[in-house]
């Protein structure tokens, strides 16, 4: 006669047994199937102003008050830089009006790269206007969002995570620039250190400190940024 526990000691049993253990295992893992559609905004008046701007709008978060929250964010900070330069615009024209000094268009621009997208959705915003002058004014912002938590991760806090610290990575930044010194500003002037919200953006293996113009660097070095693995 068969011993009563004969079905758990059955090689099939175990096979099944394994199976479903990695079935619950990949259910309990967590998904980030997030995705980004772009919506185009334009105005212009003509020899005025003229902007063109991309808004995201993410969709398929898990956690749809953090997908509301941060669409309403990139919305809101996105249409508050297209009315800014168009009040610019308008306040330059009325006190021009009566000199002779050159009427220039404005010019304002904003798109979005997505770096990164697996655990942390990393998206950076690139903004551009131009007032008049030898050139515009770019500038980026990033947002590097936990897909878990909804929460903005600072650089500092991204660092413990992957057991990094500030001066770790102020000392790689050092290194570059000295390996570079004309396209950076030197002595007082120069890169100093990383602030806990430093701006940064990331791939899939690389932590990407970036600069603003003017910030560590003259114009013509463009926005500096400096690639760490991780």
């Amino acid at each position: 006669m068969k011993n009563k526990n004969y079905f758990f000691s059955d090689p099939s049993y175990k096979l099944i047994t394994l199976i479903l253990v990695i079935l619950i295992f990949l259910i309990s893992i967590p998904t980030f199937a997030v995705e980004i559609v772009s919506l185009p905004l334009a105005k212009t008046e003509k020899d005025l102003y003229q902007i063109e701007a991309k808004i995201p709008i993410l969709m398929q978060m898990d956690r749809k008050e953090v997908q509301a929250k941060y669409n309403n964010l990139f919305r809101d900070n996105i249409l508050e830089f297209v009315e800014y330069t168009i009040d610019l615009a308008q306040k330059n024209r009325v006190e021009l009006a009566e000199t002779d000094f050159p009427k220039r268009e404005f010019v304002g621009k904003v798109d979005f790269d997505l770096k990164n997208k697996e655990q942390i959705l990393s998206i950076k915003f690139n903004y551009y206007q131009y007032t008049g002058g030898a050139h515009g004014n770019p500038y980026s912002l990033t947002y590097n969002i936990d897909l878990l938590t909804g929460k903005d991760v600072k650089l500092v806090d991204f660092l413990k995570r992957n057991n990094l610290n500030l001066i770790e990575v102020e000392n790689v930044i050092k290194t570059k620039i000295n390996n570079n010194p004309d396209n950076y500003f030197q002595a007082e002037y120069g890169f100093q250190n990383l602030a806990e919200d430093q701006h940064y953006y990331l791939t899939e293996n690389e932590l990407v400190i970036y600069f603003q113009p003017y910030a560590i660097a003259p114009y013509s070095t463009g926005m500096p940024e400096f690639k760490i693995k991780y």
